[in-house]
C-alpha cells in the first residue's frame, strides 16, 4: 500500500512537472515571438515561479487537477486490471492519458470554451500533455507493488 502511495505521489510529480514546464515553454516562446526579449537566465526563473505558483495559487491550482484526473483514472484501471490480462505499465500508461486528455478536453467545457492549461491550445499541445499523462501512468504502472493480484503481471 506504502508504495502504492509512493508511487502515484511521484507519477503525479512527473505529471504536473511536464503540464507545468510545457505551458511555460509556450508562453514564453509566445512572448518571444512579439519580439520580447527571452533568455536562458528568464527561462529558469520562470519555470522555477511557475513551479509553485501554478500549483499553490489560483482557484484551480495545477497539481490539484491533475491529482483527482489521476485518482479516477487509476482506480479505474484498476477495476479493469481485476478482469483484463493487460499489464498493468501498458493499462495504467492508457489510463493517464485518458486523466489528462479528459483534463484538457472537459476544461474548455466548464470555462466558457477557454483553454486554461495554455500549452492545451493547439493540438500539438494536447498530444503533449496527454503524453505526459501517459508517461506518469507507465511510471505508476511500472512501479506498483508487486503481488497486488494482476496487477504486476
Amino acid at each position: 500500500m506504502i508504495k502504492q502511495i509512493q508511487a502515484f505521489l511521484i507519477s503525479l510529480i512527473i505529471a504536473t512537472f511536464l503540464v507545468v514546464t510545457h505551458t511555460t515553454a509556450t508562453n514564453l516562446i509566445w512572448l518571444q515571438s512579439i519580439n520580447m526579449p527571452v533568455d536562458f537566465q528568464l527561462v529558469i526563473a520562470t519555470m522555477a515561479t511557475d513551479l509553485v505558483d501554478m500549483n499553490s495559487r489560483g482557484a484551480f491550482p495545477v497539481i490539484g487537477l491533475i491529482f483527482v484526473g489521476l485518482l479516477i483514472a487509476f482506480i479505474t484501471a484498476r477495476i479493469i486490471a481485476i478482469w483484463s490480462s493487460i499489464k498493468a505499465p501498458y493499462l495504467y500508461a492508457l489510463a493517464g492519458g485518458a486523466a489528462l486528455l479528459a483534463i484538457v478536453a472537459l476544461m474548455p467545457m466548464a470555462f466558457y470554451n477557454l483553454d486554461l492549461i495554455a500549452g492545451a491550445r493547439t493540438v500539438a499541445g494536447r498530444a503533449y500533455l496527454v503524453v505526459a499523462g501517459l508517461i506518469a501512468g507507465y511510471y505508476f504502472g511500472s512501479h506498483i507493488q508487486k503481488g497486488d493480484s494482476n496487477e504486476a503481471n
